[in-house]
């Protein structure tokens, strides 16, 4: 069984949903209705950076610039989305135009700006990623993320990547928002005929969310993605524990398993343990 906590990482992509599936009784037993809300929010906004990493790193393969191609990274970009290589600039423009929906029915519009310390893809190269006017399903995206290569494990098989937000802020159609900063290591591993490509994520991020509640989110137990799961558009972490505080107290430990790719985790808080499942 799985322990508890929303997660905050990770790479990516569908934790918009996290405690939709809760039981009422079990839910309103285990959770005041204002902490549900906070934990759901807090993946939302997560997700929504996150991604960004992702588009980041598949438009560096698309344009040659050093990321090995047998990475095999596709993103969810709709028929109409424009990916364009500046390279007397050592830039990247990914722009989804006025308003689209992707593949995996994904809204986005604006545009996420990637600007390169060098063309050379080598450890040290920093990418700084910035928004211009970019919405994913609703919520404006704003502030700075750094990705920074810490270089190529050839016996461990994987990519090192730093990442930094600084002043993130996500704005809901309401115009309420809530803010984030934060840091991770991620290990991105070359694909086996098993699981496709690994991601292996640590650290933790900070904020104040839109209802005004600060928090602190750190993943206790490194958080995994397996390209298996995020093929059929499953972007929860198939094993890691993330501790979430929230107004410096309210503690909720999030374990998402052993590996399955089940969209299930288990939800602790005050000694009392609820299982979730994402839709």
């Amino acid at each position: 069984m799985k322990v508890n906590h929303p997660q905050i990482p990770t790479f990516l992509f569908a934790l918009g949903i996290i405690f939709l599936m809760f039981s009422c009784e079990k839910t309103e037993e285990l959770l005041p209705q204002q902490d549900t809300a906070v934990l759901n929010e807090g993946a939302q906004v997560n997700a929504a950076f996150d991604e960004a990493d992702f588009f980041t790193l598949s438009a560096m393969q698309s344009n040659g610039l050093g990321l090995r191609t047998q990475l095999g990274l596709e993103s969810d970009y709709c028929s109409t989305t424009k990916v364009d290589f500046y390279p007397n600039n050592k830039s990247i423009v990914i722009n989804f135009g006025e308003g689209c929906t992707s593949p995996k029915g994904i809204k986005r519009k604006g545009k996420i700006m990637l600007y390169f310390s060098a063309l050379s893809f080598e450890a040290g190269t920093e990418i700084t990623l910035a928004f211009d006017g970019y919405e994913v399903n609703g919520l404006k995206i704003e502030g700075r993320r750094k990705l920074i290569h810490r270089g190529f494990s050839a016996d461990g098989n994987y990519f090192m990547f730093e990442t930094v937000i600084s002043a993130g802020k996500v704005t809901w159609p309401d115009g309420t928002f809530a803010t984030l900063e934060g840091e991770y290591l991620k290990k991105l591993f070359l694909p086996n005929d098993s699981r496709g490509f690994k991601l292996e994520v640590t650290g933790g991020s900070g904020g104040v969310t839109r209802l005004g509640v600060p928090f602190m989110s750190l993943i206790e137990e490194k958080l995994v993605f397996n390209q298996s799961c995020t093929d059929k558009g499953n972007w929860v972490p198939s094993s890691g524990k993330v501790e979430l505080t929230l107004n410096t107290d309210s503690k909720y430990l999030i374990d998402y398993g052993n590996g399955e790719c089940d969209k299930v985790v288990s939800v602790t808080h005050n000694e009392k343990t609820v299982s979730v499942k994402f839709d």
